[in-house]
């Protein structure tokens, strides 16, 4: 995960805080006094920082990250996305799907969390990711006060879970964090039981939302994808406002425990000068259409975004 630079005098790197104390602190007892301002001077960068990587805010976008129960758990598409809006002062909350006109607003009392919105799912403003590469339906949340807001997707038998975080936290660079699908050895699903370990259509997988136009990644694969992205080759790609570009390891073939999907993890993604020359904040999302985690589990889908 990215952390942004503080210019000249400290800066925050992959890790945590900045290197600059330690460097200062190794200074001989005479530069005390130095010490100390620059010590103020990188702290109360620390504490800004800090305030900026808060997951209450004004602003998030998420994406409806593919589940097998889309595709192959009957009932279909018995699935919910739901979103849980915690308030301390009242708020007004709009939440909207881009590019389409599917807009619901309501009002949150103080001190109160709301779980009413469920995001579409059928029709013209179905928000659900199928496939690798391209989609224009993120989900883009608006409050007028800071907010709190987690997602999450049930069904009877399947949960995924993440807490949002706002666009002033959005950085530059992300690498995707996965799980195995074949570590488990988990039984077959039953009958019959020549299908894969971990069953159909469960993908590793990780999507990246762009918050502003004119956004341009250069995406590094770990392993094989569905559309046939090679490991550790960089390919480039343009978002504008709203959009989703989704990644899913390519599933193998036959029976055994290797055949379940590529795992993504370590997957690269970093924020590039775009066609207007800036570099644009992203979000990047990981998850799992389904997998199992110990033997004999059902499985469970899973989501998180990585901040």
């Amino acid at each position: 995960m990215l952390r942004r630079s503080a210019g000249a005098v400290c800066r925050i790197n992959s890790i945590g805080f900045a290197p600059c104390l330690p460097e200062y602190c190794s200074m001989k007892r005479s530069t005390n006094n130095r010490l100390l301002l620059l010590a103020a001077c990188c702290l109360g960068f620390f504490l800004a920082t800090a305030q900026d990587k808060s997951n209450k805010g004004k602003e998030f976008w998420l994406g409806y990250g593919y589940c097998w129960n889309f595709t192959s758990e009957p009932p279909l598409n018995t699935q919910e996305l739901v979103l849980y809006l915690s308030a301390e002062a009242p708020a007004t909350v709009t939440v909207s799907i881009a590019n389409t006109s599917w807009s619901q607003t309501i009002n949150i009392p103080a001190n109160t969390v709301d779980a009413s919105i469920l995001i579409p799912k059928t029709g013209a403003a179905d928000a659900r990711i199928f496939a690798e590469g391209l989609t224009n339906r993120a989900i883009h949340i608006v409050s007028d006060t800071p907010i709190v807001v987690y997602a999450h997707t049930y069904n009877g038998m399947i949960s995924a879970a993440t807490m949002l975080m706002p666009v002033e936290t959005y950085g530059y660079k992300y690498y995707s964090l996965n799980y195995s699908q074949a570590t488990s050895a988990s039984s077959p699903p039953a009958p019959p039981l020549n299908t894969t370990q971990n069953g159909p259509d469960w993908y590793s997988w990780f999507y990246v939302i762009a918050s502003e136009d004119n956004t341009r990644l250069q995406i590094t694969p770990s392993d094989t994808t569905v559309n046939g992205w090679l490991p550790n080759q960089t390919y480039t790609v343009n978002l504008n406002k709203g959009e989703i570009y989704n990644v899913m390891g390519k599933l193998g073939s036959g029976n055994q425990a290797w055949a379940a999907s590529k795992d993504m993890t370590g997957s690269k993604v970093i924020s590039i000068p775009g066609a207007d020359g800036n570099c644009h904040p992203i979000a990047l999302f990981s998850g799992s259409s389904g997998i199992r985690l110990c033997k004999n589990d059902g499985g469970e889908n899973m989501q998180q975004q990585v901040f």
